[in-house]
């Protein structure tokens, strides 16, 4: 692997901006960035699936954290960008090869991932890149761009929910708790920001006059697979009926719910139309 190169890569994204107490208020990306986020992927699409050295360096910088967030987050109004920032986390949070090398690093390092994600406002952000393909198939004229955004998306979700496994270490540590939160705060922010409202349409469609969700149904079933795993189905179905009192609202108007980063992304928030209700 050049480690050098992909240094180089990272470094030229851009950096974050604070105020004087330490707060992130923006990021500066470099004219550069889109550039290097391609060359991320291409890193990436090269890496060895056995020994993953690019994704575990990734990791150690912790460049998620420090320039793909802040990227989605601070950076709405470069739809390019947001995209290849997200398809840069789907590429880092693919499952774990069964044979590949230190599985128990890798799921470390994935936990550490799913965590960073969930204490921040890209999965708003991300629902919110799906208003134009939802509009177009509330009326019947769904594109196949709009269809590969949506594959991109539910892979992106599908990725984070399947991070479930424990290593031993972790086990040992007595941390095992911990991540077991972190599973179910990820669950309740996908019903908070409506992703669960989203797979119900997208499953409810596979079968409809749009042909490209047909090639779907493996993907919906591993992602229902991962929400209900280790879960009491009944507990899944009250939080569902909960927030769909007004979360549906929110979701089928196109609205990105912003919670504890509300003042850090109000200068950066894209204003968008409304959606009209799809179902």
């Amino acid at each position: 692997m050049d480690t050098e190169g992909l240094s180089v890569i990272c470094a030229g994204l851009g950096y974050v901006n604070e105020d004087d107490s330490g707060n992130r208020i923006g990021y500066a990306k470099t004219d550069y960035c889109l550039d290097n986020l391609k060359d991320f992927l291409r890193f990436l699409r090269r890496d060895d699936p056995q020994s993953r050295p690019v994704f575990k360096q990734v990791c150690k910088w912790n460049t998620v954290s420090k320039d793909l967030i802040p990227i989605i987050e601070y950076c709405q109004d470069d739809r390019s960008l947001v995209l290849n920032a997200v398809k840069v986390l789907v590429f880092l949070t693919m499952p774990i090869e069964a044979s590949s090398n230190d599985i128990s690093q890798q799921i470390e390092f994935s936990w550490g991932l799913k965590s960073s994600i969930t204490h921040s406002n890209t999965i708003a952000v991300v629902m919110s890149l799906l208003e134009s393909p939802l509009e177009n198939l509330e009326h019947k004229a769904l594109t196949e761009d709009d269809w590969k955004l949506v594959q991109l998306v539910l892979t992106l979700f599908r990725n984070i929910l399947a991070i479930q496994d424990i290593s031993f270490q972790q086990k040992a540590g007595e941390s095992a708790g911990q991540f077991l939160s972190l599973r179910d705060r990820f669950l309740e922010l996908l019903f908070h920001e409506n992703v669960m409202d989203l797979i119900l349409v997208i499953t409810q469609n596979v079968g409809g006059s749009s042909q490209y969700f047909r090639q779907d149904n493996l993907l919906l079933l591993e992602i229902f697979h991962c929400i209900c795993m280790g879960q009491e189905p009944e507990l899944l179905a009250k939080t569902h009926l909960n927030h769909s009192k007004d979360g549906s609202k929110a979701f089928f108007k196109g609205n990105p719910t912003f919670t504890s980063h509300d003042k850090l992304l109000k200068p950066h928030q894209v204003q968008r139309d409304p959606l009209k209700k799809i179902v």
